[in-house]
């Protein structure tokens, strides 16, 4: 079977595992499902349920099906309720969330707003834009907290930030986004990532949301020099994963892995490849042969056994943990929509587990 069709039915198991995580009292998706008990975890973390509505209309507009779409309308409608003033922008509001307010809270729904099905709420759109924008320094880095307390999560945060302005200047042409990114680029590359202070396992993440962002800035900047810049700035941070084996564990250990940064990792690794792909690089193939390597860890991870049909088609948090959590199978269904998308072959197992 070829790469992508197999990519395709797994990502079809796992639009049925996100029906089945839809709370029937409230509409909206459950945070973690236990396989061994049968039950749901209720916990809050508004960012990855923010972060999974988002998840879920791009697999849903990946593989046109509309049956999510009541679950995407509810959860807008119960976190747009959240959103309150701030002198001349929106942020969602910190007792409502019940944790400060920060750019990634604020990005997740822009990213879930613009994908949402029509009609799209610009006017919010522009507003959570203008909040973020106002957080950055002149520096070009980002102040995460809404409020007055010291960055905490930048690493990731960030990132998230600038793919969410991004995506709001592909939708709406608003400069001063590309031109916020384009400093935060320099910045997060020049005195953050090349200061070393990424702490090597925070790397893949870091690399993850940073790709994500750089490769639409790759494609939005006008300036063949931030091109040039981009490129390296992203091949640097996945040849620096490669050089520590990571790729190499994930073949060779597997059930030493931790599920939600191999996926993480795929999603970084296949906008660089996207990039390098590109400018006909000679990295072309190595970054593929690695895609392909987490690709074969994340396939024998997801269930896909009949006996258990809340279970089928999430992936647990290891290969010995079968817990699923709704970010780790958004995260491993991007990977295997971004595989598809950049015509990824490989020789890969379609063992069920």
């Amino acid at each position: 079977m070829e790469t992508a069709e197999l990519l395709k039915q797994r990502l079809k198991l796992v639009y049925q595992w996100y029906q089945g995580m839809v709370n029937r009292d409230t509409g909206m998706l459950e945070y973690l499902y236990i396989p061994e008990t049968d039950t749901f975890v209720r916990e809050k973390s508004p960012i990855r349920d923010i972060a999974s509505i988002w998840d879920v209309e791009m697999l849903s507009d990946f593989l046109n099906k509309h049956e999510l779409r009541s679950l995407i309308r509810k959860s807008l409608r119960h976190y747009g309720n959240y959103l309150v003033e701030r002198d001349s922008y929106l942020i969602l509001d910190p007792e409502r969330l019940e944790e400060p307010s920060s750019i990634a809270h604020s990005a997740f729904m822009i990213l879930a707003l613009l994908h949402a099905p029509s009609p799209r709420r610009m006017e919010e759109i522009t507003a959570l834009a203008e909040g973020i924008l106002h957080q950055q320094r002149p520096d070009g880095s980002y102040k995460v907290y809404f409020h007055d307390l010291p960055d905490h999560g930048e690493e990731l945060y960030a990132g998230e930030a600038m793919l969410a302005l991004l995506e709001t200047y592909r939708q709406l042409q608003d400069a001063g986004c590309l031109q916020s990114v384009e400093l935060a680029f320099s910045y997060y590359d020049a005195q953050y990532f090349r200061c070393d202070q990424v702490a090597g396992n925070i790397l893949v993440f870091f690399a993850n949301w940073q790709s994500q962002a750089c490769r639409l800035l790759f494609e939005c900047t006008q300036s063949t020099e931030i091109k040039k810049d981009v490129a390296h700035y992203l091949c640097r941070m996945h040849d620096q994963i490669m050089e520590r084996d990571f790729y190499e564990n994930v073949e060779h250990h597997p059930a030493q892995q931790v599920s939600v940064e191999v996926a993480c990792a795929l999603e970084g690794l296949n906008e660089a490849y996207a990039i390098v792909c590109n400018l006909d690089d000679k990295r072309t193939e190595c970054y593929r042969h690695r895609i392909c390597k987490g690709l074969t860890y994340l396939l024998e991870l997801q269930c896909t056994d009949d006996e258990t049909e809340k279970e089928r088609g999430g992936f647990g948090l290891t290969l010995q943990e079968r817990a699923q959590r709704i970010d780790i199978t958004g995260h491993a269904a991007s990977a295997f929509m971004k595989s598809v998308e950049n015509g990824i072959e490989c020789q890969l197992p379609s063992a069920n587990h």
